[in-house]
């Protein structure tokens, strides 16, 4: 874990130069083979696709936060090229760098991934938590059935039992297509450890009869999402390590808002392992690389 930290440490610092493998094996003393097993085992992603993703997010953030042209952000980020970089920004983001300052919104920015033993979650959890990125998303209205939860940080938490039965409601009472994607609004306004108004269902193009279903409309954000797949039961596990260890390091705060849980079509909450995106509105107090990376 040192080892791989080491080498996470000069990838963050040295976006602008070229990161080969086998200097960064020498680096920490491991043979080439050794490097690729080690890095994949403890990230998640080969080295070339971590520093690929993480350059482009790099860029991303400077033609947000920067006006600085694109050729000297392309350089600062290990390109060539502006017209390498062009080429590789638009099949990362789907769309041209141009386009996406004039957005003005992050999405899709990769976050550095770190080993230090203070910012790991739980050894149980590891093999659980994918890398987080940074997303926004414009103003959307979720139509679905609602109630009162005590949710995963209250003294006597009935998230488990509820959600199931909230879900099986939802589509017991909508002829909603099921390859659709669900969605979960946490409504944490006044806090996560008071109860929760909890809306089980799905984005609505239009709104419905209110008599059937409610609506909760979720202003445009800005959000860090956790990619989940594992037993729900250890979803508050995964958070509470996110709260108190990842997010004070990352140069953003959360905010008491709506929270959202992201679930891909065929939704069975019940299941023994759920795959979900968990979406939490933040205020970005600077660049989240930048923050992560001070030399970069």
């Amino acid at each position: 874990m040192s080892r791989i930290q080491q080498v996470l440490d000069h990838v963050h610092q040295n976006l602008d130069k070229p990161l080969a493998v086998p200097e960064l094996a020498e680096r920490c003393g491991l043979s080439r083979w050794q490097f690729n097993r080690i890095f994949s085992r403890q990230t998640g992603l080969s080295l070339g696709r971590y520093v690929r993703e993480l350059r482009l997010s790099r860029a991303a953030e400077m033609l947000l936060f920067t006006n600085r042209r694109m050729i000297d952000i392309a350089l600062a980020c290990g390109f060539n090229s502006d017209i390498s970089f062009s080429r590789s920004f638009k099949q990362h983001f789907g769309c041209a760098p141009v386009k996406y300052r004039q957005r003005g919104l992050p999405c899709l920015l990769k976050t550095p991934m770190s080993c230090h033993p203070d910012l790991l979650p739980p050894e149980s959890l590891r093999s659980r938590v994918p890398g987080i990125r940074l997303d926004s998303r414009p103003t959307f209205t979720v139509a679905g059935v609602t109630d009162q939860v005590n949710g995963l940080f209250s003294e006597n938490p009935d998230f488990y039992e509820k959600l199931p039965r909230l879900w099986q409601e939802f589509t017991g009472m909508t002829s909603a297509d099921t390859d659709c994607t669900r969605v979960g609004v946490l409504d944490v306004t006044r806090g996560s450890e008071e109860p929760i108004t909890y809306l089980a269902g799905a984005e609505a193009q239009e709104v419905p009869d209110a008599h059937t279903l409610s609506c909760i409309t979720v202003p445009e954000r800005n959000y860090v999402v956790i990619a989940f797949h594992g037993p729900l039961a250890s979803l508050a596990d995964v958070l509470k390590w996110f709260f108190r260890a990842w997010l004070p390091n990352s140069g953003c705060e959360a905010l008491n808002a709506q929270d959202l849980e992201i679930y891909p079509p065929g939704l069975n909450p019940s299941a023994s392992e759920v795959s979900m995106e968990y979406w939490i509105p933040v205020k970005l107090c600077q660049p989240i690389i930048s923050w992560n990376a001070p030399n970069c």
